[in-house]
């Protein structure tokens, strides 16, 4: 699992005045330069989606151009054809806005912002006007809800009477929301069609049991009874609607095809790699892998299992022999009691490497707390993931969750988890997650300045800078610091069969969307080539099914980033410094690689309040040759 983060959804609960009223121009003349076009963008858009914008920090908000104040908090996203038309309206106004500004003169920090503001207009508009989910994809309208409704549930943004108000107000505003949906939805497929049924439930039962147990003892409580049953009845409507009426208005491909699949590639990932081009590396890489395993896991298949002589062609007796070796690697593990614990000594121990090893600068992460899982939270975070604080309330503690296996798990069911979740895979996990992953790179980020720079950045992420960081912290960084949880081979086979996992997202959803790849050809693919196990196969087809390019996010920013630093260490030789290098490509946030790239290869200094350099050595690229 990875971290919390927050997509801002297709329309605005919020509508804004014609772009071209004479209040909207005013506006323009009153906030003059990109510092103010960006942190309009950021507030304005955050607006578009209250669940967002309660993630993000912002919770009430007035707007510029109407006057307008609004409570986010107690307000639901607005899908009708008039809040899409005004929040394309919007996007068409910013691109004005950027049309209106000499980029060239712009020093090379504000250029990157710029182009940061460009493509995330451009992409909500290829949303609204190429994808047209909210008229395909009934689910998109469960996930919306779960997602803000659940935002008062666990976000600590107030005291608990003010989010049980909130929720309330939310609950109450459910019959009218799916109203809309069933008036904007015109035809889905099965796949669509199952997973909404199975994620209306979901929200019922939040609706039911989480959000009664939150509301109770709060003033809120009477107000929660009478309006529930009202959305819970609305849902199952919905759910109604969707099987036996949407389901018979036609069929709309799951597969993308080349042309949007393309579109999304750039607007999604900024990368500078094609489809193509990610998929060959990604084949090769996958052959070179698996070969790579074999002369690791041969000795000691040799001598775990001297009796078992695999025959059979040369794929076959791979797979045998390091799925035998792979599963005995499994055994080790922390007991079901334990784990928790072993996450916190995982996280010291991987600290200490990045201090003793000047890995970073920064080195001490004070605001990090590793718990429990929430129990609310365990059946999205089976296993551990990495929540952050906020963008607009930066200091409040970034959280390491870390699941516990159930006290009800019989043993056999427990074992099996802990296998697959053994020693080393955990420690690799932490490493992903925690140090020096996400919780690095989320520090790093909240140093930026200007204000409205940090903002910008942090709100409009770019993925894979973020979780090419996280698999770039650990397959090649901690495996440069010799972290091998104590035995280097039985370390590096289940990093790489990490990998084999990447590339077959990558191999799976370029191929499904482009070549019509079967799914029961990915199926088998996965479980013959990545040594996965069935259901595990099925839910990734399933994902690959429900959105197409996300799943390319983790090889297309771990590629960027290795390539990255792979040629700045040509270019400074002897003078290179590994520290200085992490510490520059972090202070400039979560920028696409290729402009991370472009502002370290000239040497263009960020701007950050930089952590005091533990550095030392000689100097390099951005920071003073």
């Amino acid at each position: 699992m990875t971290t919390i983060r927050f997509a801002l959804p297709l329309a605005a609960a919020l509508v804004l005045a014609p772009a071209a009223s004479a209040r909207a121009q005013t506006h323009d003349s009153a906030l003059t330069g990109f510092p103010a076009l960006a942190s309009d963008f950021v507030f304005t858009s955050l607006a578009f989606s209250p669940a967002s914008a309660t993630q993000a920090g912002l919770h009430d908000w007035t707007d510029p151009y109407t006057g307008r104040r609004a409570h986010l908090d107690s307000l639901l996203d607005s899908f009708s054809p008039e809040a899409i038309a005004k929040q394309r309206a919007y996007f068409v106004h910013v691109q004005s806005r950027l049309a209106a500004l000499d980029r060239a003169h712009l020093d090379a920090q504000t250029q990157a912002d710029y182009d940061v503001v460009a493509n995330a207009a451009a992409f909500a508009l290829f949303g609204i006007t190429k994808e047209r989910f909210h008229q395909y994809k009934p689910q998109m309208y469960a996930e919306d809800l779960g997602n803000t409704l659940f935002a008062n549930i666990s976000l600590e943004y107030a005291n608990k009477n003010t989010r049980a108000s909130d929720l309330t107000a939310r609950v109450a505003r459910v019959p009218a929301f799916l109203a809309v949906a069933r008036r904007n939805l015109r035809a889905t497929n099965d796949i669509y069609t199952k997973v909404a049924l199975e994620e209306t439930d979901g929200v019922s039962a939040l609706i039911k049991d989480m959000g009664a147990d939150f509301t109770r003892g709060t003033p809120s409580q009477a107000r929660y009874a009478k309006v529930a049953p009202l959305a819970i009845a609305a849902l199952a409507s919905f759910q109604r609607f969707v099987k036996d009426s949407l389901s018979k208005r036609g069929a709309v491909d799951w597969r993308s095809g080349i042309g949007l699949f393309n579109a999304k590639w750039k607007y999604s990932l900024a990368v500078s790699l094609t489809p193509d081009e990610e998929l060959k590396i990604a084949e090769d890489s996958m052959r070179r892998t698996r070969a790579a395993m074999l002369v690791l896991a041969r000795p000691l298949h040799d001598r775990w299992f001297p009796a078992h002589k695999h025959e059979g062609d040369s794929t076959a007796v791979l797979n045998a022999i390091v799925s035998e070796t792979l599963a005995r690697i499994g055994n080790e593990h922390a007991n079901r009691d334990s784990i928790l614990q072993q996450a916190k000594a995982d996280v010291a121990a991987l600290t200490k490497v990045v201090r003793d090893q000047r890995t970073v600068s920064l080195d001490s992460f004070p605001n990090l707390q590793v718990i429990p899982t929430p129990e609310f939270m365990r059946g999205v975070y089976g296993v551990a993931g990495a929540v952050f604080a906020p963008p607009l309330n930066p200091n409040l503690a970034t959280f390491f969750w870390v699941t516990p296996i159930p006290a009800a798990w019989t043993s056999d069911r427990a074992d099996s988890k802990l296998r697959e979740y053994n020693t080393y895979k955990m420690l690799d996990l932490t490493m992903h997650e925690g140090i020096p992953g996400h919780v690095v790179q989320g520090a790093y980020s909240n140093l930026l300045t200007p204000e409205w720079r940090r903002l910008l950045r942090s709100v409009y992420s770019n993925t894979p800078y973020v979780e090419g960081w996280a698999v770039y912290g650990e397959h090649v960084m901690m495996y440069d610091a010799h972290v091998d949880g104590g035995d280097p081979v039985k370390m590096k086979l289940t990093d790489l069969k990490g990998m084999l996992r990447i590339y077959t997202n990558v191999i799976i959803d370029i191929r499904l969307h482009t070549r019509h790849m079967p799914g029961d050809s990915a199926v088998a693919f996965m479980m013959r080539d990545a040594f996965q196990e069935r259901p595990e196969a099925e839910a990734k087809l399933q994902r690959a099914q429900l959105d197409y390019v996300q799943l390319n996010a983790y090889f297309a920013g771990v590629e960027e980033w290795t390539r990255l630093r792979q040629d700045v260490q040509k270019r400074d030789g002897k003078n290179f410094n590994l520290c200085r290098y992490h510490d520059t490509v972090l202070l400039y946030g979560a920028l696409p690689v290729p402009i991370i790239r472009r502002l370290y290869m000239a040497g263009v200094a960020p701007t950050a309040n930089a952590p005091v350099s533990r550095c030392g050595g000689v100097t390099s690229a951005a920071n003073g040759r």
